[in-house]
């Protein structure tokens, strides 16, 4: 593989960080069963820190993991089936909407490609040999929530009749489809390109890399061509910056999705159990979200004020008022040494403030402990990012002011969806 070896951790490629070390676990497209949330809290309380955080990209983060303990949570995590190659450990990044095969306006499921997808990938030695960020997206044409920028995607567009699959690279629409019938194997045989490419033209084997050179990614099309067919050009539906909250109507009339606010992307043990319990009770398809959520789909509408009660009283709230909805933060000084704050105690300062006064934010807020922004959720509405003196405040993506504590950040941000003028303030 093309990177260090404390590049992007994963089961078998634990690496180290301040709170010890940091294992990471490949969930594609976020597809989670209630069994295994049970055995990873379970592990989670017996090697790590007793909690799981989940990751934009769906997938799920454990921290806090002694070195002596490490074989004993490999053989924990495989148990369970979320390690079915230990040679693709980190080839993982396959990502779909959380609410695959229930949106209304989906014009297919992705599911079954996505499982495809996965199945073929880690039978292929030669794919282990991807990045750890190389990332397959799979749109059924639905709502979009991820904004990530995918190294190869595919969505959907046309009625369910016949849709047909636009390719994307690293973003940029190719002009050309695929069919559903073809998607997999076209996807396949573009990322072989990628590896391919990335050794001729000594590059990090990342699309966005790759097509950045002009042979390159006219190498690439025509190693797909033969599953191409050339498509118009057309308006491409932009992913949402909504986070889903409470109930969620879906394609059955009788069922809906229940969405609780994970606080920070980080589950408590008791917080993952009881979502495996109600998942179990009421038969519900369970998936991770790139908000870095949980999704209980398909519930039956007369089981889902039920469900939301036992959310609920383990502090999985689902209607806003823990004030967590919508704010995001990485580790912070707590758990990673390149953090210059204590982003955490900080996010969880303004949650308490919309806790407090009853106000739902109406944003997304990340904060984050250094440049690097490594758990930023894309597209927030502020963007705190944590300096040697102080956090710079950024509003939809513009530098705003240069904020010198995390009281008048907080304060610039509140002002700031108000409407009113962002005053710097400089406390020493």
């Amino acid at each position: 593989m093309r990177v260090g070896a404390s590049f992007c951790p994963g089961i078998v490629h634990a690496v180290s960080a301040r709170d010890g070390m940091l294992m990471r676990i490949r969930i594609p497209g976020g597809l989670f069963s209630a069994d295994q949330l049970g055995a990873v809290a379970e592990a989670s309380a017996a090697f790590a820190d007793g909690q799981i955080e989940i990751t934009s990209r769906a997938n799920v983060q454990l921290r806090g993991i002694e070195a002596q303990d490490l074989p004993k949570m490999i053989d924990a995590l495989a148990a369970t089936g979320l390690m079915p190659s230990a040679t693709h450990d980190r080839a993982r990044n396959i990502v779909t909407s959380p609410l695959a095969g229930l949106d209304p306006n989906e014009s297919f499921d992705p599911r079954p490609l996505l499982r495809e997808l996965d199945r073929r990938l880690i039978t292929d030695a030669g794919f282990s040999e991807l990045h750890p960020k190389f990332s397959f997206a799979i749109d059924g044409g639905g709502k979009w929530f991820s904004r990530e920028t995918d190294d190869l995607a595919l969505r959907a567009w046309g009625d369910r009749t016949a849709p047909m699959l636009q390719l994307f690279i690293a973003g940029l629409d190719t002009g050309f489809a695929v069919a559903t019938v073809d998607a997999v194997a076209c996807f396949l045989e573009a990322a072989r390109a990628c590896l391919r490419l990335a050794t001729r033209f000594d590059v990090a084997a990342r699309a966005k890399k790759i097509m950045a050179i002009p042979a390159a990614c006219e190498e690439a099309l025509q190693a797909v061509s033969h599953f191409l067919v050339p498509s118009p050009s057309r308006e491409i539906r932009q992913a949402t910056g909504e986070v889903p909250l409470g109930l969620y109507r879906e394609r059955e009339a009788d069922r809906v999705s229940v969405i609780p606010c994970v606080a920070l992307g980080r589950l408590t043990f008791e917080q993952a159990k009881r979502i495996a319990a109600v998942a179990v009770e009421c038969e519900a398809d369970l998936r991770l979200a790139p908000w870095r959520g949980v999704v209980l789909g398909a519930v039956a509408k007369r089981l889902a004020v039920g469900a939301v009660a036992g959310l609920e009283a383990v502090g999985l709230r689902c209607d806003g008022r823990d004030g967590f909805h919508g704010i995001a933060a990485c580790a912070g000084s707590m758990g990673c040494d390149a953090s210059l704050a204590d982003v955490r105690a900080d996010a969880a300062a303004l949650a308490k403030h919309f806790s407090a006064t009853g106000s739902n934010p109406g944003w997304t807020v990340n904060f984050s402990g250094c440049e690097k922004q490594c758990a930023m959720r894309q597209g927030a509405d502020a963007a705190l990012v944590a300096t040697l003196e102080g956090y710079n405040l950024r509003i939809d993506g513009q530098l705003s002011t240069f904020i010198h504590s995390p009281e008048s950040a907080l304060q610039a941000i509140l002002s700031a969806r108000s409407g009113r003028e962002i005053v710097s303030e400089v406390i020493r």
